[in-house]
């Protein structure tokens, strides 16, 4: 009986033990353990709990988390969990307690160390953590045999996961090595497209490239937030700054996503609602970046999804349109809006806590971001293409039009010789008039031709005219076996004059600099544009002392004679590169250009203004 009463003791005392969750074992392994579904979660709706208070609570208090991510979804409550862990094995283990989730505002540990808490989160300044790393990474001990309970406090105005996975310390370093690689590859992919998109859009002026090149810098911003790079790197104690930044950033990449979007898809000529609809996207816009910068941080937050995800379903709806219309470059563009759009659904559902908030959802968007975003720069390609196949198409009609008046002049000439004399006068009146269409539509054709060639700014040969100018002019200077020179010419610190004066005076100093060099070549040189705020000459029957006295008297000239621009006077500089020699199989027309541009390289790496010539040494200053 004794024994009986002993046995139910014991059972009686086992029972709150047996009412919590499992102890979660923690064997050497190397694969991630998620201890989600180990844990018991408290939801603390005042927010006021302490840790004494939460560790007196009764076990019917707890309910167990039942998820693999700990995810609750928005709404700034505090969540207290618990996790009991046990190491099986017979030496002491390091292991790391990895949150993925950068933007969560405040985590608290209890349990890692007997005196020490873990504060972090990104409301907290970045030292704060145990580890240096964009993600909360909490390290913990356990002896051989041991036993220890974990509670950890959760409270965020964004989106409460918890995301939490437990690794060893030599996992969790193998998988950060991946990880930076991965990310370095992402973001230098960004960096790449953004020069290519504003490379394109300094040479074409086409202010689509400028609006796609913001948004893929604006984007990259953003990912840099959403990632916890930016508290890490650029900002580790502007908190305030911090917690406005991911909805700002958002909204800021979304506004030139949609100017973008207009611009590409040519909707001023599209339906008339596509035009107000734009107009509201972007009054909505920039109310989301006013809440962003002064209104409560989880209004700015929602209304920022809630505007992505309506600037998705307007863009949708914009492009199959354009597209119905025939507009061969919407195909593209909607196959890059679709990526965009599931990407940008899995990252928002994992937020609110309907899809498990992982490592694969956390970078969806950044994967199908950049797949959108290398659609997009091929649809802008596509663009191109279309706008020179409607050019040739023009031309095409201009020359069966002149084909048809010549035809038309010949039957006319037939006609006369069978009239009688009474009609030849009107006959020639007729000619006349044919003979005049004729020489008014050849000087057309001939004006189309010769701007072609030109450069629309400065008057000056463009890049495709040069190249076959300088094919002729080599294979001359190759025939006769005379010297011939090539000037590479940049003008210095170009980019300054268009961010202190504007664009207006950067294609003043390009039109002033072009005709002063004009004035000083010879009509035998050839001289072109030759891309941005770089020039190139070519000098026949010249040797590498007659272009370098040439080249310093550029110089001179171009220092001496400042650009006038409304009532201002900028001062212009130029470093130029010579490559001279005779052309034969050892001095090709390609390694001609190539060596001056080699010199002109050293001549702006050497301090600008300079003439440098493809030598061991330059000859002397400019």
């Amino acid at each position: 009986m004794i024994a009986v009463l002993r046995a139910l003791l014991l059972l009686l005392m086992m029972m709150p033990a047996l009412s919590q969750a499992d102890v979660m074992p923690l064997p050497a392994t190397a694969q991630s353990l998620l201890p989600g579904p180990y844990m018991d979660v408290w939801e603390d709706a005042e927010g006021n709990a302490r840790i004494e208070d939460v560790r007196d609570l009764p076990d019917s208090a707890w309910q167990p988390v039942a998820r693999r991510d700990a995810s609750f979804g928005y709404g700034g409550k505090a969540y207290w969990l618990r996790l009991t862990l046990y190491n099986p094995e017979d030496r002491a283990m390091d292991w790391i307690l990895l949150v993925a989730n950068p933007l969560l505002d405040q985590l608290e540990a209890y349990g890692l160390q007997a005196d020490r808490v873990f504060q972090a989160g990104d409301q907290y300044p970045f030292d704060n953590r145990w580890i240096e790393h964009r993600q909360l990474a909490l390290p913990l001990t356990l002896a051989a045999g041991e036993q220890r309970q974990l509670i950890l406090r959760m409270q965020t105005d964004g989106s409460a996961n918890l995301s939490a996975s437990l690794m060893t310390r030599e996992r969790f370093h193998h998988d950060e090595q991946r990880a930076l690689l991965l990310q370095g590859l992402f973001f230098g992919a960004l960096a790449a497209m953004f020069i290519y998109n504003l490379s394109i859009f300094l040479i074409t002026r086409d202010r689509n490239y400028l609006w796609y090149s913001l948004f893929v810098a604006s984007y990259s911003l953003y990912q840099f937030i959403q990632l916890g790079f930016a508290l890490q790197w650029l900002w580790p104690n502007a908190l305030a700054w911090h917690q406005l930044s991911f909805p700002l950033s958002s909204a800021v990449a979304t506004l030139f996503g949609i100017v973008f979007t207009y611009g590409f898809l040519e909707l001023r000529q599209g339906p008339p609602f596509a035009r107000w609809a734009t107009g509201l996207l972007v009054a909505c816009t920039l109310l989301v970046i006013l809440l962003a910068l002064a209104g409560p941080y989880s209004v700015a937050l929602i209304g920022s999804f809630v505007l992505v995800i309506a600037c998705a379903v307007l863009a949708c709806l914009f492009t199959l349109l354009r597209w119905r219309d025939g507009y061969q470059p919407a195909k593209l563009f909607a196959l890059g809006w679709f990526v965009l759009i599931t990407a940008s659904l899995f990252s928002i559902l994992s937020g609110t806590g309907v899809l498990p908030y992982s490592q694969y959802t956390l970078h969806a968007q950044q994967v199908g971001g950049l797949i959108e975003m290398v659609v997009f720069s091929i649809a802008l390609a596509a663009r191109i293409r279309q706008i020179q196949r409607e050019h040739q198409q023009a031309h095409d009609r201009l020359y069966t039009n002149e084909h048809q008046l010549r035809l038309e002049q010949a039957r006319t000439l037939d006609l006369q010789k069978q009239i009688n004399s009474g009609l030849e006068i009107r006959v020639k009146e007729r000619t006349a008039a044919l003979e005049y269409a004729l020489s008014e539509l050849s000087t057309a054709n001939n004006k189309l031709s010769e701007s072609n060639r030109r450069d629309g700014l400065t008057g000056l040969y463009n890049r495709q005219a040069f190249n076959d100018a300088f094919s002729r002019a080599f294979a001359q200077a190759e025939r006769s076996q005379r010297p011939l020179a090539v000037l590479m010419m940049d003008l210095d610190y170009f980019k300054q004059v268009n961010d202190q004066y504007g664009h207006a005076a950067g294609d003043a100093s390009l039109q002033h600099a072009a005709g002063r060099l004009q004035q000083r070549l010879r009509e035998s040189d050839i001289l072109a544009r030759y891309g941005g705020e770089e020039f190139v000459a070519v000098l026949c029957d010249t040797d590498l002392a007659g272009a370098h006295d040439l080249a310093r008297h550029l110089c001179a000239d171009l220092v001496d004679a400042p650009c006038p621009f409304e009532d201002q006077r900028i001062e212009l500089s130029l470093s130029i590169g010579i490559s001279a020699g005779t052309p034969g199989p050892e001095l090709t027309a390609e390694r001609l250009l190539r060596q001056a541009d080699q010199a002109l390289y050293r001549a702006k790496h050497a301090g600008r203004n300079r003439v440098d010539c493809y030598e061991a040494t330059a000859l002397d200053d400019a």
